[in-house]
């Protein structure tokens, strides 16, 4: 039977407070642009602007600025029924200077913050079953419940025969050492059937700073597959006993490099559910992940199916 949902994706939402002035610091920025942030949540809205049928499962406060994401979600189309309201709680909230080529600083506001307060009941009322691919973060288990939710999440998908992707995610200020973060996730990578991310949060996944010994480690944990972003030098695919497979860039000029991975999932998830083999899928999520980082912010600026292949057009092609 056909998936309901080509993605669900599952954790973060916020509020994201983007400098309107750019190559400043944040002591000399005049205004603020506000969009729609969070992983998961700029996955959401980026499978749907390349076509897909996707539905999220974070949550919100029962305040106006969970109004204001939950608009924006529902005025793209991303499903936002399974999205609970949680009373007492905020919604998440994030500020960032843009200061180009490579000064991003980021303020994330997260203490009480609703989707760290998703459950095991939250999943639970989700659409696991009736989704291809489901994405969990490791941020989603920086925290209780949240993170009992996710492995839950995660367990539940691979038992349904969803695929799961698990996105690495590390936000270091969200966790009390590198350590945790590291044995939190490898048992989240036991359910993996695929995983995501950076040079860095790979690393953080072994606990190592030797990044071949990081690969192996993540790989050993259980995902037949992991994809290494390398950012201007494009990514790799790595399997077990493989050798790693280089997959090329799109050169450009960057203005934001701030929601560049998120974009990239989008585009992989797109080439995944279009029946792409995996290299091509993931010369996708280089193209996606490209065209974001030329424009201001993260859901808000997600690329179409169009844009995509006239992007590719001009830059010679897949």
């Amino acid at each position: 039977m056909a998936a309901q949902y080509d993605v669900l994706t599952m954790g973060r939402s916020s509020i994201d407070l983007y400098a309107h002035q750019i190559g400043v610091p944040l002591t000399e920025v005049a205004s603020f642009d506000a969009y729609v942030g969070g992983c998961p949540t700029n996955i959401s809205v980026g499978a749907k602007r390349l076509g897909l049928t996707p539905a999220l499962l974070t949550a919100v406060g029962d305040d106006e600025v969970g109004d204001f994401v939950l608009a924006f979600l529902q005025k793209e189309g991303v499903e936002t029924a399974f999205i609970p309201r949680k009373p007492r709680r905020r919604t998440s909230a994030v500020i960032m200077s843009i200061q180009p080529p490579d000064r991003f600083p980021l303020t994330f506001y997260r203490e009480g913050c609703a989707d760290r307060e998703l459950t095991c009941d939250d999943v639970r009322r989700a659409p696991i079953e009736r989704s291809a691919i489901v994405v969990v973060t490791g941020t989603g288990l920086s925290h209780e419940p949240s993170r009992s939710a996710t492995y839950f999440a995660a367990e539940r998908a691979r038992n349904a025969g969803t695929e799961v992707l698990v996105d690495l995610d590390y936000r270091p200020d969200q966790w009390a050492g590198r350590g945790l973060f590291a044995a939190a996730v490898q048992r989240l990578l036991g359910c993996a059937s695929l995983a995501v991310g950076t040079e860095e949060e790979t690393m953080a996944a072994a606990d190592t700073d030797n990044l071949s010994e990081a690969i192996e480690r993540v790989l050993a944990c259980g995902p037949p597959a992991l994809v290494v972003k390398r950012g201007a030098r494009g990514a790799s695919i790595h399997t077990p006993g493989g050798a790693p497979r280089e997959i090329a860039p799109f050169p450009i000029v960057v203005l934001n490099v701030l929601g560049a991975g998120d974009a990239f999932a989008s585009g992989l998830i797109c080439g995944l559910r279009r029946g792409l083999p995996l290299d091509r899928a993931v010369r996708m999520g280089n193209a996606t992940g490209a065209i974001i980082v030329t424009r201001h912010g993260c859901a808000n600026f997600m690329p179409t199916m169009p844009e995509v292949e006239e992007f590719v057009r001009e830059k010679g092609g897949w």
